[in-house]
């Protein structure tokens, strides 16, 4: 793999007594700084191992989503429907350790729309925050259920 690391451990430390308002937007800084990690990591990724054309198994990076006890994903694949020129960008969030998986789908294009909206602003805070939607959506799911 060249030397990437697809997986990344961000650990948050709060000290002193803060309001919870500051801990969120602490926690909103930090899963933007991963979104932007991913998303460049992914991008490289997609330019090595995404073909122009044809099926190709899925790519994906991951990471822990500070403060909780899951992870996020962000995924390539080929379109199951038009799999010879059409790829998916999606965002999943899953627990630590389990086997249940949340996921969103983000845009569906050719490999290079894809490259370029990954490498945009706009892709990671689009990681960023359905990551953190994914995440409380597993919570929930967890708190419920167990």
């Amino acid at each position: 793999m060249n030397g990437i690391n697809n997986n990344f451990n961000y650990q948050t430390q709060f000290h002193g007594t803060k309001e919870r308002t500051s801990d969120m937007q602490k926690d909103e800084n930090i899963m933007d700084e991963i979104a932007n990690r991913m998303c460049e990591v992914l991008s490289q990724r997609a330019e090595r191992e995404v073909p122009q054309n044809g099926k190709f198994s899925k790519i994906s990076v991951s990471c822990a989503i500070p403060e909780t006890q899951n992870k996020a994903r962000v995924i390539i694949e080929h379109d199951p429907i038009e799999p010879k020129n059409l790829r998916r960008l999606s965002v999943a969030s899953f627990r630590m350790g389990s086997d249940r998986l949340v996921s969103s789908y983000i845009l569906k294009g050719t490999k290079q729309e894809i490259i370029d909206y990954i490498n945009s602003p706009v892709c990671a805070q689009k990681v960023s925050q359905l990551a953190s939607q994914l995440s409380d959506s597993v919570d929930k799911y967890y708190n419920e259920n167990f």
